[in-house]
C-alpha cells in the first residue's frame, strides 16, 4: 500500500511534537458522502463478482478424471510443477516412488538466467524527449534516473523478479507507488514558542522561547511491487490496462490501515471498521481498561481482507467520469477510502504495468498470457512419471515379490531377507517362489530422452545453453552442431527479452512520472557522482526543472546478456574504431572506447587509464572566433566530424570582423599571433577535410586517384595524385585558394 500519493504530502502540516512524531499529511481523499460510499462499495463488489464468474469461465484444462479445473486449481497445479510438491498416492503400491525432477523449475531458471541480463542493465537505459520544449531538459532527466534507479531507489532486484515471474507464469501486473519512511533520529531540533495568537513567546531574558523536538528523518522513494497472479481480478474482454477496471484482492494487517488512515490514505479504519473486528480475549480477565489494552494489541495483527478497485467514476456529479482507485474492505463492505488518479501520477495514468511473457494464440489482444511452466507442464509431468515407474522397477528387481505355500512349514509374516543370512524351510523349491522379473529399463531412460528433447524444442532450454554436454545425443555432438543450436536458441531468447524490455520502459516511465509528482525539496544534495562531487547545481531538481514529457527506452544489448559475449564484442568494436579518424584523432573518444574495453572485463577504468580528460563543447566556429580574439587557443581545435567548410568560412572572415579590427588599434601586437593561430586553425580543417575526400575517393573507386575523372576535373593531372581542394569549383574552392596565396589575414 503506498504511503503517500502526491507531491504535496511531502511537507507535514503540523509540526511532530515530542511525545508524538507522526507525519500528518494534507488529505487526499474524495470528498464522498455516506450514500457516494455505499454506491462505490457496491460498483467494487460487483465489478469484483463480475470478474470473478469470468476467471473461472476461462479454459484451463482438465483434471485426471476429465473435470474441467477452475483457475485455484490450476494455479495451485503450475506452483506446484514447479516446487516439486506431489499429491500422495498408492498406486502401485503404498510407499511407491512419488518424486519430482523438477524440469519446470530447471528449465524456468535456466531461461531465467539467459533473459534477465538481456533485459536489465542500468546501462543501457535513456531518455528521449516527447516534446520539442523538453528538449534542453533530457540531459538531466538522463542523469537524475541513472542515480534514482541505481543508488536511491534500485530497480535490480524488482526486475530480477519480475523477468522470473512472468516468465514462469505468462503474464504480472506490477504498482509502482510513491512512499515515505520516518525515522527518528537522537538529535533535537529547536522550535520557536508561540501564544494562542500565534505570535512568538519571549524569555524573560528578551530571547525567543524554543521548545525542544527530536528530528525526523524522511526517507523517500518509489516502491515497486508484483501483484500475485491471484490477486488480480480482469474483465473476460479487458484489453487495455489503463481503461478497463482491474480489482486486487489481498489481506493487510489492522495496523497497515490505521497507519494509513493517519496518514490520509484511508478513511473509515478505526471510526467503523475496528467496530466490527471480533478479536478474541484471554479469559480471567476481569479489568475493563485491561481487556481493551489487550484487545487493542491483538486487533493490530489482524488480517483484513480488501478489495483495491481501478476504473471510472462520476464521483462529482459532473456528468464526466475521473480515474479513480477505491479501496474497500471485502469481508464487511466498508469504504476505506478514494483517491483521483491524477493525485498519484503526473500523468494521471493508473501507476500499474502489466506484462505478458507471451499472447494466447487464440486472444492475442487480451492481457492473459502464456508462461513457461504451463507450456512445459504436461511434459514435466511425464517424465516425473516416467522417472517413478524407472524407480520402482529397480526395486521390483531388487526387492522381488514372492509367494509360499501356506499349509508349509513357513512363517512368513516374520522372514526379513538380508545378505547372507538364511532361512530354513523343510522344502524352498515347492513352498517358496520368487518370479524373476526383468523390467526393460533401458526403454524407460530412452523414453525420458526423447520427452527432454521436446522439452528442448519447446524451449530452446538445451543441454548445451545450461552449459553442459547433450545428454540427448550421448555427448556426440560436433563442434559445428553445439554452435548452430546455441545461435538458434540465442534467436529464441531475442524475442521474448525485446519484449520485456518494451514492458520494462513502460515500467520506467511510471517511475519517473510518479517521481516528477512528488521530487523532494533539496533533492540536488542527496545526488553524488562516483567520487562524492555534487551532479545538480541548487533549484535544479524542482516541479519545472524535471517536468515535460520524456520517453524511457534502452540500448540493444548484442551480447543478450553473456559476460564473454560482451567482452569479444567490446574488443572487436575497439580494433574497428582505433581505425576509425574521427575516434583517433580525439583523446576523449579514445578514452572512451578503452575504458568500455576495460569495463567490459569488469575493471575500473581509471585504475589503468588514470582520470578521463576534459571534454570541450566548443564547436560552433563563431564561438571559436571569440575564443581566439580572447586569447584563448588551447579550446580552439578542429575535430573531424565538424563541418570543415563551414567553419573555414566563418574562420576566413575573422581576419575582416569588427572585433579584430578595433583589437588592431588597441593592440596590434596581439592581432599577428591571433592571425597566425587562425591561419594555422583553418589549415588543419583543410587537411582534415582533404582527409575526408580522399576516403571516399577510395570507398568509391578504390584507386589512389580515387576514381576521379580528369577530363571533368582538371584539378587531378596525375592519376595516383588526389586532386586539389582550392581548386574546387564554387565560393569554397575560392576562398581555400585565397588562402593557398596568403592574402588571409592580412591587415
Amino acid at each position: 500500500m503506498p504511503a503517500r500519493e502526491v507531491r504535496d504530502e511531502l511537507q507535514a502540516t503540523e509540526e511532530p511534537v515530542a511525545d508524538e512524531p507522526a507525519l500528518r499529511l494534507p488529505p487526499i481523499q474524495i470528498k464522498a458522502s455516506k450514500p457516494l460510499q455505499t454506491t462505490l462499495v457496491d460498483v467494487v463488489m460487483d465489478d469484483y463478482e463480475t470478474m470473478l464468474g469470468d476467471r473461472d469461465k476461462r479454459d484451463y484444462g482438465q483434471t485426471s478424471k476429465g473435470e474441467a479445473l477452475k483457475f485455484d486449481d490450476w494455479y495451485k497445479r503450475l506452483k506446484d510443477i514447479y516446487t516439486g510438491e506431489r499429491e500422495a498416492k498408492t498406486v502401485p503400491w503404498k510407499f511407491c516412488s512419488n518424486r519430482s525432477l523438477k524440469i519446470a523449475a530447471s528449465i524456468l531458471q535456466m531461461i531465467h538466467a539467459r533473459l534477465f541480463p538481456a533485459v536489465w542493465n542500468e546501462d543501457t537505459v535513456r531518455w528521449r524527449p516527447g516534446d520539442i520544449t523538453d528538449v534542453p531538459k533530457v540531459e538531466r532527466i538522463n542523469r537524475l534516473m541513472d542515480w534514482w534507479i541505481r543508488v536511491w531507489s534500485p530497480m535490480r532486484e524488482f526486475f530480477d523478479n519480475w523477468v522470473k515471474y512472468i516468465s514462469g507464469f505468462g503474464d504480472v501486473l506490477m504498482e509502482a507507488s510513491w512512499s515515505v519512511e520516518e525515522r527518528l533520529t537522537d538529535e533535537m531540533n529547536e522550535t520557536p514558542m508561540m501564544d494562542e495568537l500565534g505570535q512568538p513567546l519571549i524569555n524573560q531574558d528578551g530571547t525567543p522561547a524554543v521548545k525542544q523536538v527530536p528530528r525526523v528523518d524522511r526517507i523517500e522513494k518509489t516502491t515497486y511491487r508484483i501483484l500475485a497472479k491471484e490477486s488480480v481480478f480482469l474483465m473476460d474482454n479487458a484489453k487495455d490496462i489503463q481503461k478497463d477496471p482491474i480489482v486486487i484482492k489481498e489481506k493487510v494487517l489492522f495496523k497497515d490501515l490505521e497507519d494509513l488512515e493517519r496518514r490520509g490514505a484511508c478513511i473509515n479504519v478505526t471510526t467503523e471498521l475496528e467496530k466490527l473486528i471480533v478479536v478474541s480475549v484471554p479469559q480471567g480477565i476481569e479489568d475493563p481498561a485491561e481487556k481493551e489494552r489487550i484487545r487493542r494489541i491483538k486487533l493490530r495483527n489482524e488480517e483484513v481482507e480488501i478489495l483495491t478497485w481501478w476504473g471510472h467514476y462520476d464521483v462529482d456529479g459532473t456528468g464526466l467520469q475521473d480515474s479513480v482507485r477505491i479501496i474497500t474492505a471485502y469481508d464487511h463492505r466498508i469504504y476505506l477510502g478514494g483517491v483521483r488518479v491524477r493525485h498519484l501520477t503526473k500523468s494521471g495514468n493508473r501507476p500499474l504495468v502489466f506484462q505478458k511473457f507471451d499472447s494466447k494464440i487464440d486472444k492475442p489482444e487480451h492481457l492473459i498470457g502464456d508462461g513457461l511452466i504451463e507450456q512445459v507442464r504436461e511434459l514435466a509431468e511425464e517424465i516425473d512419471a516416467i522417472f517413478n515407474q524407472l524407480t520402482d522397477a529397480n526395486t521390483l528387481m531388487v526387492m522381488r515379490p514372492g509367494f509360499y505355500d501356506p499349509s508349509g512349514n513357513v512363517d512368513a509374516p516374520v522372514i526379513e531377507l538380508a545378505p547372507n543370512k538364511l532361512i530354513p524351510v523343510s522344502d524352498p523349491q515347492r513352498n517358496i517362489y520368487y518370479p524373476d522379473i526383468r523390467i526393460p529399463i533401458e526403454q524407460l531412460i530412452l523414453a525420458i530422452r526423447l520427452v527432454l528433447e521436446f522439452v528442448e524444442r519447446l524451449t530452446a532450454a538445451s543441454s548445451y545453453v545450461m552449459g553442459r554436454e547433450s545428454e540427448i545425443v550421448g555427448g556426440s555432438g560436433t563442434a559445428t552442431r553445439t554452435q548452430a543450436i546455441m545461435q538458434s536458441a540465442d534467436i529464441r531468447f531475442a524475442i521474448p527479452a525485446e519484449r520485456l524490455r518494451a514492458g520494462a520502459t513502460r515500467v520506467l516511465q511510471v517511475v519517473l512520472d510518479i517521481l516528477q509528482l512528488n521530487i523532494p525539496p533539496g533533492l540536488e544534495t542527496r545526488v553524488l557522482g562516483e567520487k562524492g562531487e555534487q551532479v545538480f547545481h541548487a533549484g535544479e531538481l524542482t516541479d519545472s526543472g524535471i517536468s515535460g514529457k520524456f520517453d524511457a527506452y534502452m540500448l540493444e544489448d548484442a551480447a543478450m546478456g553473456s559476460k564473454q559475449t560482451e567482452r569479444e564484442l567490446a574488443g572487436l568494436l575497439y580494433n574497428i574504431l582505433l581505425m576509425n579518424p574521427i575516434v583517433a584523432s580525439d583523446p576523449v573518444k579514445i578514452y572512451t572506447i578503452t575504458a568500455d574495453l576495460i569495463k567490459a572485463n569488469r575493471k575500473e577504468p581509471e585504475h589503468y587509464l588514470g582520470p578521463a580528460p576534459m571534454q570541450d563543447d566548443i564547436d560552433d566556429p563563431e564561438d571559436e572566433n571569440t575564443l581566439m580574439i580572447q586569447g584563448e587557443f588551447k579550446r580552439v581545435r578542429a575535430q573531424l566530424q565538424e563541418n570543415h567548410i563551414y567553419h573555414i568560412q566563418k574562420h576566413i572572415d575573422l581576419s575582416n570582423s569588427p572585433a579584430l579590427q578595433q583589437l588592431a588599434q588597441e593592440a596590434p601586437h596581439l592581432v599577428k599571433e591571433i592571425t597566425d593561430y587562425n591561419q594555422a586553425h583553418i589549415q588543419e580543417h583543410m587537411v582534415m577535410l582533404q582527409s575526408i575526400l580522399q576516403m571516399m575517393a577510395q570507398a568509391k573507386g578504390g584507386g589512389g586517384g580515387g576514381g576521379v575523372n580528369t577530363a571533368t576535373n582538371p584539378a587531378s593531372k596525375r592519376p595516383n595524385e588526389a586532386p586539389r581542394m582550392e581548386n574546387q569549383p564554387g565560393p569554397m574552392g575560392k576562398a581555400l585558394d585565397t588562402q593557398r596565396k596568403g592574402e588571409v589575414g592580412s591587415t
